[in-house]
């Protein structure tokens, strides 16, 4: 009895004075940390994925939209769109316990999370993440942020918590009008949720010489979109008969025809977002030759390879523009029963890729430029041989341009950084420097070339016998331009004993980009939160053959914070 009540004692002592509980209730750092929130399970893949319902006050609902925007929801994971979520009951955000005396004895680093007081209303506790420390010069560039004109870097334990999912192959569509993101060339076969390769050697037995088996990434987008993609019609025929469709479908008063244009100078089809089966079928119904008909259905193929994006699922109640997203990371588990020769990671970056090589019989990694013989780094590494199936899990990224790997949880070496150019840039930009990527049918070619070199993160195995058991690609957090009154046009002097910050689901987060005074001073810093505990979800009991709404305990949420 003694012990309990001394127990309960330290425990409320801790609370008082040290650690304080935070709800939190809306959705700026989702996906990591959850506001009241959906739990959803896609009906097509079986991903589990947060639908938010509450957001910052930067984002204004519409009234239109509303209804609709509540009963339905689209897969983070495979692009499954109008997800019936009516009747799913409503989650409690993340609560999280908070350190409160930790920044009384130490500054918060970049990149942490922290809890405050709203400045302008300190009554009220706001989670964001430090971006920007007291006296710098920051600037948001195309989703990145820049401290006195350099890029600012993550570590590889940060890289973890903010990465956000875009693709994993334990959860495959089984849907007729689904298509993996993997494109395989050699002995590459797909059984059940993992791939398999049985890999080969050449006729004098130096596998060395073998060009890998590779599994390509390639972003394929079910539906919507704002990206451009275009196709050549070239033939009086065809332009004719484009004509004669445009004539009957006008008069149909078809809604999907403004996204569909003919640019007569290029001689191209151009098409905003993925083509509808709709469309499609409308178009072949209606065309008389066979060169617009070829066109249509390249068109129709093209339009659903999109670049990765900062769309989230979690946002699905908000309309917000998509900006592109170059910032990648591979994670993959390969096991085997005889060891492969090679295995080769491909990371592009702007118009260059990185290529890792494994030599898991000699334990060596070297990196370097693909085309180069020249090592840029290298390492050893051990072998996981403590389980009856011999592998290794791989990470590899290029967040902030720089390239950063990881063998089973451990940086294999130093990040490689990136001299980062402008010029390298995708984005294509208005007059006043604002990005607006596939804005328009002129940025078709910049999307084809962005889809390209996408392409390019790949994994490649030669020899062995090879199993990928866990096959993952994620995105960094991109910081969208808000409303562009702070640190995004122009850079901005971060005052003294004060911080910058933002969070993690940028689209809809009301932070340090947006406010009007930014800063937030070190006496307003409540503490740092380091666990979601005591989560719960919803569930029922039924009592006397009625049903009673109980919170019960979501043990799958607990986790430690970075």
């Amino acid at each position: 009895m003694e012990l309990s009540i001394l127990f309960v004692t330290a425990v409320l002592v801790l609370r008082g004075f040290f650690l304080e509980g935070y709800l939190i209730s809306t959705g700026s750092m989702a996906p990591g940390l959850l506001g009241l929130h959906k739990r959803i399970a896609c009906p097509s893949c079986r991903q589990s994925f947060a639908f938010g319902v509450t957001f910052d006050e930067s984002v204004a609902a519409d009234p239109e939209d509303s209804e609709l925007s509540h009963r339905y929801a689209t897969c983070p994971n495979c692009g499954q769109a109008n997800i019936e979520i009516g009747e799913v009951p409503v989650n409690h955000g993340d609560q999280l316990l908070v350190h409160k005396g930790v920044f009384d004895l130490r500054r918060p680093k970049r990149w942490e999370a922290v809890v405050f007081r709203n400045p302008a209303s300190p009554g009220e506790a706001y989670l964001k993440r430090v971006v920007g420390l007291p006296g710098e010069l920051l600037q948001v560039i195309d989703g990145d942020v820049f401290i006195e004109g350099e890029i600012a870097v993550k570590d590889y334990a940060t890289q973890r918590e903010m990465r956000i999912p875009v693709h994993d192959i334990a959860h495959l569509s089984a849907a007729d009008d689904w298509q993996p993101s993997w494109q395989t060339t050699g002995r590459w076969q797909q059984q059940g949720h993992r791939w398999l390769c049985r890999g080969g050697t050449a006729d004098d037995g130096d596998s060395s010489r073998v060009s890998p088996d590779w599994l390509h990434f390639r972003h394929w987008r079910r539906s919507g979109g704002n990206h451009f993609c275009e196709t050549p019609l070239q033939g009086a025929d065809a332009e004719a008969d484009w004509q004669q469709c445009l004539e009957r479908l006008n008069q149909r008063s078809v809604l999907w025809l403004t996204r569909l244009k003919l640019d007569r100078e290029r001689q191209v089809l151009q098409l905003k977002g993925v083509m509808p089966p709709q469309m499609q079928q409308d178009l072949l119904a209606e065309s008389t030759s066979e060169a617009f008909r070829s066109a249509v259905y390249r068109l129709a193929a093209l339009s659903h390879l999109s670049p990765v994006t900062d769309r989230y699922g979690y946002n699905s109640l908000v309309a917000s523009p998509e900006f592109p997203v170059r910032d990648l990371m591979l994670e993959a588990a390969l096991r085997w029963t005889t060891a492969p020769d090679r295995i080769v990671v491909q990371l592009p970056l702007d118009s260059d890729v990185y290529q890792l090589e494994l030599n898991p019989a000699a334990g060596t990694a070297i990196l370097k430029q693909d085309g180069s013989e020249r090592p840029l780094r290298a390492a050893n590494f051990a072998v996981n041989d403590s389980t009856a199936q011999v592998g290794l899990t791989i990470e590899a990224s290029n967040f902030d341009h720089q390239i950063l790997v990881a063998i089973d949880g451990v940086p294999l070496f130093e990040p490689l950084p990136l001299a980062f150019s402008a010029a390298d840039s995708l984005v294509a930009r208005t007059t006043d420097g604002e990005p607006r990527f596939a804005a328009n049918a002129d940025d078709a070619p910049r999307t084809a070339e962005f889809v390209t070199r996408q392409n390019r993160l790949a994994l490649g195995v030669s020899g062995g016998n090879v199993s990928v058991e866990v096959l993952r690609v994620y995105r960094d957090v991109h910081y969208t331009p808000g409303r562009r009154t702070n640190g995004v046009n122009s850079p901005y002097r971060i005052g003294a004993d004060a911080y910058f910050v933002q969070g993690d689901n940028s689209p809809v987060s009301s932070d340090s980009r947006n406010w009007p005074d930014p800063a937030v001073p070190h006496t307003l810093l409540i503490g740092k939160p380091f666990v979601v505990h005591l989560p719960s979800k919803p569930g029922k009991v039924t009592i006397g053959g009625f049903q009673l709404p109980i919170r019960i305990p979501d043990f799958g949420r607990i986790r430690y914070i970075h």
